[in-house]
């Protein structure tokens, strides 16, 4: 059965033209999946508009707390998603994400192709799989820079293994220098993405005598670090990481901090699971067969698999330091065929043709009827806020999925997205997450955290632990009920 199958796909050789069209399958598909979906777009735009009108700050200026040291890890990213959506609105931000897939496939094809001893139809395959399986992680976030700068890493390290001299080497300090001002908390993972190539770098020289100009890399591994330095918060964004990751409070209640084992019963990363196992596998199968794992993608491939294993946002990082690599593996199952200049017939052009048009006209549709409808569910409950009350009267509450959308229309919450940030270890006053956390878990009363803070208002959903409470404190009422995500919010004003 399984040498049927081998066949069949050694026989597969579709013209280069058919096979580029499986390009299109993950645009098709991130066409589909809508960037509304993102609580964190709401405070990147409030940051990007910020530095742009104000410089970079130190002290927290979005929040209700007074005197929090403040850090704008991803201040670059923040001031790109604001031009982009500044000048082209909505569908600005749409068209980014759509440039930013392409040029991730386009990175991963390129890896693919250099697996593969450039064997064009199996790094089409591999990269379209690696990109879908991506779909879900490429939100208008920070983290869209750093997989383009990973990728790019991984492709720069395996020129080097192959051409022992590559001069693309003398990108990864600009690489450094944009990773750390687009997502400093993910700055280190160059270096962890170097790493196992470094070591079997180290070990050829050693065993075998080859020279991979270890000199070299190494004093362009020294100028990545210190180009790092050029930050508007310097050595603070280059240790953000080990401030802001591994606290207790964080990894239990933000579900992408979660480690997965925690989260087995989700649908939604059912897919997770199944590739690790799926992966593993045909690891063992290829180390059964055709020998050994390559060192610098064994070492890699367990990397990525313990960061994964650590929380859930890190899945992406597995797909991307495992998945690509199957083209080195598979490589024997696609021979190399010398290429024929592409003849067109007068139907496989209008065939070919038809299905572009087809796509285009696709995507235009989406986005103009489904659409990016880019709003929140609290857009018309804080529209009624602010028409009967001054900004500067409001104590305003909201968990931490909603304060985000809250600060972007001029308010000054108790809690938003930006988790960090309510870490004593980060701001230096107070643990606001420690405290969410046990309001949460109702092991500080209601009364208790209402008493001191004097909010005049609260924006609460059914999933709060406050709401039952609130409803029953006759201090409060009712003055204003919306649909949420999944039912509905009320907000809550103290009686005067």
């Amino acid at each position: 059965m399984i040498n049927k199958i081998i066949e069949k796909i050694k026989k597969y050789q579709p013209p280069k033209h058919i096979c580029f069209l499986y390009f299109f399958v993950p645009i098709f598909v991130s066409t589909i999946l809508n960037i509304d979906r993102e609580n964190d777009i709401w405070f990147l735009l409030n940051h990007g508009k910020y530095v742009l009108q104000n410089g970079f700050p130190t002290i927290e200026p979005f929040s209700m707390h007074q005197g929090f040291s403040f850090v704008m890890q991803q201040w670059l990213s923040a001031v790109i998603f604001y031009l982009v959506y500044n000048f082209l609105g909505k569908y600005g931000l749409f068209l980014l994400m759509i440039f930013v897939n392409i040029l991730i496939l386009f990175l991963l094809y390129k890896l693919c192709m250099k697996l593969s001893d450039n064997r064009f139809r199996l790094s089409v395959i591999i990269s379209s799989i690696t990109t879908i399986l991506l779909e879900i992680f490429l939100l208008p976030r920070p983290q869209i820079f750093t997989y383009v700068n990973l990728i790019s890493v991984l492709y720069i390290m395996e020129s080097v293994y192959r051409n022992k001299s590559s001069k693309l080497v003398y990108l990864l300090p600009l690489i450094s220098l944009l990773q750390i001002n687009l997502h400093a908390s993910l700055w280190f993972l160059l270096f962890l993405f170097m790493l196992p190539y470094i070591i079997y770098f180290i070990i050829a020289k050693i065993k075998d005598k080859k020279s991979y100009h270890l000199s070299k890399l190494f004093i362009i591994i020294i100028v990545m670090f210190l180009v790092g330095f050029i930050n508007p918060y310097g050595i603070k964004n280059i240790s953000y990481v080990f401030t802001s990751y591994g606290d207790f409070y964080i990894n239990n209640m933000v579900i992408e901090m979660f480690s997965p084992f925690r989260m087995l019963g989700i649908n939604n990363f059912a897919f997770y699971y199944v590739y690790l196992i799926l992966f593993f596998t045909i690891a063992i199968y290829i180390v059964n067969k055709k020998g050994e794992l390559f060192l610098p993608h064994m070492l890699l491939f367990i990397g990525v698999s313990y960061l994964a294993i650590t929380s859930l946002r890190n899945a992406a990082l597995l797909i991307i330091g495992t998945i690509p690599f199957l083209a080195w593996y598979l490589k024997n199952l696609f021979p190399k065929t010398k290429e024929k200049k592409a003849v067109l017939n007068s139907k496989s052009k209008i065939q070919y043709i038809s299905i572009i048009i087809f796509l285009l006209i696709y995507n235009i549709v989406v986005v103009s009827v489904k659409g990016v409808s880019f709003t929140n569910p609290l857009e018309k409950g804080i529209d009624y806020l602010l028409k009967y009350n001054d900004v500067e009267d409001i104590i305003l509450y909201t968990s931490y999925n909603d304060g985000s959308y809250a600060e972007y229309r001029g308010l000054k919450p108790y809690m938003d997205t930006r988790a960090e940030i309510f870490l004593k270890a980060n701001n230096h006053k107070a643990d606001i997450m420690k405290e969410y956390f046990l309001v949460q878990k109702k092991e500080i009363s209601c009364q208790e955290f209402l008493d001191k803070y004097h909010f005049t208002h609260l924006i609460i959903n059914q999933n709060d632990s406050l709401y039952d409470e609130l409803l029953k404190n006759s201090n409060y009422k009712v003055i204003y009920k919306g649909k949420y995500r999944k039912g509905y919010y009320k907000i809550f004003e103290l009686i005067k």
